[in-house]
């Protein structure tokens, strides 16, 4: 079937009242059952990220979370499933049906036991140190390491990869018994140097990583989803 133009005039004059109700019809239903039971968020992230960078921001008394953690491309599979509501996620996978927003940059920098130290701001130097160094990785693929290294030097990482641990938490655990050097990031960090457990080193070398949360295109409208977004968006240390 073909819609005639006075066919076309109305969707788009009815679509948006359409998709105004199903906000307004979605908003009523939650003030409904706010006053009994807190609405829930089946929330996907990663471990470290929800821990260290976000957990602190949440008003938990708004929502009842129910958390889920791994790896990008795995908590993206499970919003595709439906099994989870909204992921964050450095990530940007391209998934139709799929949308992503914004929700912050974090920074990472090389993060080193506290009695290192090399007195250079020269590139080759630092470079040529760093090669002698001993390096903890979030996986063989060297997932950040090898960005900073193509971003300062320009060239693929060339070290010594002496522990594989996937999760930055016990990398950071590891940095301060002296078992190697990382790149992490600050959110992260922070105890660990004002104990002075740890340092940053060069601290002009830094990289950022953009964070999104991603929900179905379907759930765009839906206002518990689009006021804990604003919340995370908006509360930043």
């Amino acid at each position: 079937m073909i819609p005639t133009d006075k066919g076309i005039e109305l969707y788009t004059k009815v679509v948006p009242l359409i998709e105004n109700l199903e906000s307004i019809t979605l908003e009523m239903s939650h003030s409904s059952s706010s006053e009994t039971l807190a609405p829930i968020i089946r929330l996907a992230s990663p471990a470290e990220f929800f821990t260290k960078g976000i957990l602190h921001k949440i008003s938990l008394s708004d929502v009842q979370l129910v958390v889920h953690f791994g790896t990008p491309d795995v908590l993206v599979d499970k919003l595709q499933k439906d099994e989870v509501d909204l992921v964050i996620t450095t990530n940007k996978i391209p998934i139709t049906g799929i949308e992503y927003t914004k929700i912050e940059d974090e920074e990472f920098v090389l993060v080193a036991p506290f009695h290192s130290s090399l007195h250079t701001e020269e590139q080759v130097d630092i470079e040529a140190w760093l090669k002698l160094q001993k390096w903890l990785s979030y996986g063989l693929e060297l997932p950040i390491i090898r960005r900073f290294w193509r971003e300062h030097f320009g060239k693929r990482p060339e070290i010594k990869l002496n522990h594989i641990i996937p999760n930055l938490l016990a990398i950071l655990e590891a940095i301060e018994n002296d078992m190697g050097i990382s790149i992490l990031p600050t959110y992260l960090i922070e105890e660990s140097l004002q104990a002075q457990k740890t340092k940053v080193l060069f601290s002009h070398l830094s990289v950022k990583n953009t964070i999104y949360i991603a929900r179905k295109v379907d759930n765009v409208g839906n206002p518990i989803f689009q006021k804990f977004i604003k919340e995370l968006r908006n509360r930043r240390v």
